[in-house]
């Protein structure tokens, strides 16, 4: 056999012998990348969880300041949630969130100073920051990597950024006059209360029943403290 063809078939049976080392080199390096992970300690079932979310309920319940009831009288929420899973069935949530709450005052009723009559409309309005903590249970162990079904048990509070006292009725010269007092005394600067969200997976049914008053110091009967509503989680 001549050198040169000597050269070549030893050169293809190198080739031959390698190409299996070749391909077993290549499988077992992309197993070792799949399997060089560190477990996931974050998402809606690991131990830490944090998102989003928004709010928007109504005020229900008797009240002797004579508010009107619906979209008038209601509070919208917007905020973060972080929770820490504790164990299978339970785990704990901290929030921090921006709160409006507003009473429209029905104008058929007459009431004392420092609120009057003879207006087209009363309002009275909180900006709030609110802090929440609150205990999770959940039923169901086996659901994967989902928030699931969920009852939580919570208590809020937090400070009034700004209080109004918004009035709006005939001017003297004709036309409408409108009034706002800004940080009114009567209006109460720190609300907080308890309540209860009972939701599945980013919805959630939500009721929070105020413990503080929002009035102080003026003699008023209070607005309705209880307010249900509807919850949105942004996962």
């Amino acid at each position: 056999m001549p050198v040169n063809q000597a050269k070549a078939f030893v050169f293809c049976l190198a080739l031959l012998a390698a190409a299996p080392a070749a391909r077993a080199q290549q499988v077992l390096l992309q197993t070792d990348v799949a399997n060089d992970t560190l477990p996931a300690r974050t998402g809606p079932n690991r131990r830490y969880f944090g998102h989003l979310y928004a709010g928007y309920g109504l005020a229900v319940g008797p009240s002797a300041l004579g508010v009107k009831y619906g979209f008038s009288s209601s509070e919208f929420q917007v905020g973060g949630r972080l929770k820490r899973r504790l164990g299978g069935l339970l785990a704990l949530n901290a929030d921090l969130r921006y709160a409006y709450l507003r009473y429209d005052l029905n104008n058929e009723l007459a009431r004392p100073a420092p609120l009057g009559a003879g207006y087209d409309s009363q309002l009275l309005s909180y900006h709030q920051l609110q802090g929440e903590a609150s205990l999770r249970l959940t039923p169901g162990r086996r659901r994967g990597n989902t928030v699931g079904r969920y009852l939580d048990l919570l208590a809020y509070g937090g400070r009034a950024l700004a209080t109004n006292y918004a009035t709006q009725g005939p001017a003297p010269g004709g036309g409408r006059l409108e009034v706002v007092a800004h940080e009114p005394p009567y209006l109460a600067r720190w609300l907080g209360g308890v309540g209860a969200r009972v939701g599945s997976n980013s919805v959630a049914l939500v009721g929070r029943y105020r413990l503080s008053n929002a009035l102080k110091n003026s003699g008023l009967p209070e607005p309705p403290r209880l307010v249900l509503g509807l919850e949105i989680g942004w996962f």
